[in-house]
């Protein structure tokens, strides 16, 4: 075979590894929302992310939110939110992170005002009204290069204690007037995106700290994670039965570390739940009162609230306590250990907190909880954690946070679909091989038989061609078609952004290990109503609910009375 030969089989051959490729299930890519590098809220501060919200690029209107994570729509905090008197309009602004002017908004359209979908946060008091409409949700800021999403779902809320926005992470749809027509939420959304979806329903979160040394701010990532952002292990937790209680956990204990010395703060098993709404630590009377003696806290009846004075505050500085949460999918076996330093507890105080002692220097936070369903991890937990949310396999896993140092690049691995290989976000990814799954192999194969096929024409003309010369008197020299044998694409020569070493598992099946308690508090929905809403009034009439689809079952939400 000539090199004319030579060269037409190499062009057939790239053709064939970018056909085949082509046919390779298309992940999409990881979306790291920015930090807005500001620290808000009246109960942190805490590190916030940004979005716009709005259709043409110069009537958007920027805000600086959490994530939200039993939220199917992204909540925003309206201006009648802002006191009438005392505190300007630009101030109030500051407070929320943004107030969420509608009539400026060309793009919204109203659907009504509904309860807030707060099941889990408004056992502790998060709850409220919101007025639903759909606009235009840009993640990042103009020139962040960060996609926008028409028709997104949009609660505006004036609720007491919900100070600050928070963005859509409940990939399930939301419906107003029946289960027939859903909206999808701000995930599902982005996984069906034509030109860059995220590769997963997913997402990971930590709330950084401001207390640590320099600051760091929150991660928040969709569709993936970040490996610099947390210390891997192999604890994998199941999704809660109840879909408004996803994050179910069971703390199976607490222990407190002063200058060598180990105690208990906790001793016996209970279930807890995690959630990006909730500032503090709910816990049992007894646990709080374990801390008050471990901390030298002082504490305010009226205010239900924990707080350190400078005599505390001098001793925890000389002894350096750190505590430890003994975390696992059940009451026993196996658990992931989260250190919570103790500038980790030192929180503002809100603005119902200002009449406090003048000696009052932090708030501490954490809250008595009046019974086991208040017993909620929150965003101040979330500091030293790192928690990401796997919907497609219904498990999440919990790992201890870390602080990389402002150098440090961030390394965003996708988290994949489900009909691909997986990985385990808390999984060392030592000592781990990588396997295709039948999907990407099926793809591969079409294009290697395919291929397969255009090598044996194109080597059956190049062989008559061959004969015929020869027939012509013209010698060829002989060559060695043994170096065009077929190939394969390994597995490891396409590892789809997942990074080095990292282990792929599917995961079995797996069942909830802790029973939820049943709610007896459900109230059935109220369809929609066509009702005239004033522009900056809210209205006083009946409140209707929000539903979320499950998948094979539905969630009423429930009523704010309780």
């Amino acid at each position: 075979m000539g090199n004319d030969g030579i060269g037409v089989l190499f062009i057939l051959l790239y053709g064939i590894c970018v056909y085949a490729a082509e046919n390779v299930t298309n992940l999409g890519k990881p979306l790291s929302i920015p930090a807005s590098q500001y620290w808000d809220g009246d109960d942190g501060p805490w590190s916030t992310f940004r979005i716009e919200i709005g259709g043409r690029q110069q009537e958007r209107q920027q805000f600086r939110v959490l994530p939200g994570s039993s939220q199917s729509s992204t909540m925003l905090v309206l201006p009648e939110a802002c006191p009438s008197t005392g505190m300007s309009l630009e101030d109030c602004e500051k407070l929320h992170g943004g107030l969420f002017m509608r009539n400026e908004s060309q793009t919204w359209s109203l659907i009504g005002q509904y309860e807030l979908n707060t099941y889990l946060e408004g056992r502790v008091g998060y709850s409220g009204s919101g007025l639903y409409g759909r606009d235009v949700l840009s993640l990042g800021w103009t020139g962040d290069g960060l996609p926008s999403l028409e028709n997104q779902v949009i609660s505006g809320v004036i609720a007491e204690n919900l100070t600050l926005g928070s963005l859509a992470m409940n990939p399930r749809p939301t419906n107003f007037t029946n289960f027939n027509d859903p909206m999808p939420s701000l995930l599902q959304n982005l996984h069906t995106l034509n030109d860059t979806p995220i590769p997963s329903v997913s997402w990971s979160y930590t709330a950084g700290a401001f207390n640590a040394v320099p600051k760091v701010f929150g991660s928040l990532v969709l569709g993936g994670y970040d490996s610099t952002r947390f210390v891997p292990n192999n604890i994998i937790f199941p999704f809660g039965a109840d879909i408004s209680l996803d994050f179910q956990v069971a703390l199976q204990r607490i222990t407190f570390n002063s200058n060598g010395s180990l105690s208990d703060l906790l001793t016996g098993p209970i279930v807890s739940y995690i959630t990006t709404l909730v500032p503090d630590i709910w816990l049992p009377e007894s646990v709080c009162l374990s801390f008050v003696r471990a901390f030298n806290l002082q504490f305010d009846r009226a205010g239900n609230t924990f707080f350190i004075d400078g005599t505390g505050h001098e001793m925890n500085l000389n002894n350096n306590p750190i505590v430890t949460f003994h975390i696992g999918p059940g009451f026993s076996g196996g658990n992931v250990s989260i250190n919570m330093p103790y500038s980790n507890f030192q929180l503002a105080f809100k603005a119902s907190d200002r009449n406090l002692s003048t000696g009052a220097i932090y708030r501490f936070p954490i809250r008595r909880a009046s019974d086991n369903s208040e017993y909620v991890l929150g965003r101040a937990f979330l500091q030293s954690a790192y928690l990401s949310a796997d919907y497609e396999r219904n498990i999440f896993n919990l790992s201890q946070a870390i602080y990389p140092s402002s150098a440090t690049k961030a390394n965003i691995v996708p988290i994949l679909p489900v009909d691909m290989i997986q990985v385990n976000p808390g999984t060392d990814s030592g000592n781990s091989s990588n396997k295709l799954s039948t999907g990407v192999i099926a793809g591969i194969a079409v294009g290697g038989a395919g291929g397969l096929a255009l090598i044996v024409g194109i080597a059956f003309l190049l062989h008559r061609r061959k004969k015929d010369k020869k027939a012509k008197s013209h010698e060829l020299e002989d060559t060695d078609v043994q170096n065009f044998a077929s190939h394969e694409v390994d597995g490891d020569g396409r590892r789809h952004e997942l990074g080095g070493g990292l282990k792929h598992e599917l995961v079995g099946d797996m069942s909830p290990k802790v029973e939820l308690y049943a709610s007896e508090e459900q109230e059935k929905p109220a369809e929609i109503a066509d009702t005239q809403i004033e522009v900056y009034e809210l209205p006083a009439n009946e409140k209707k609910h929000v539903e979320l689809e499950g998948e094979g079952h539905l969630k009423e939400l429930s009523s704010t009375t309780r």
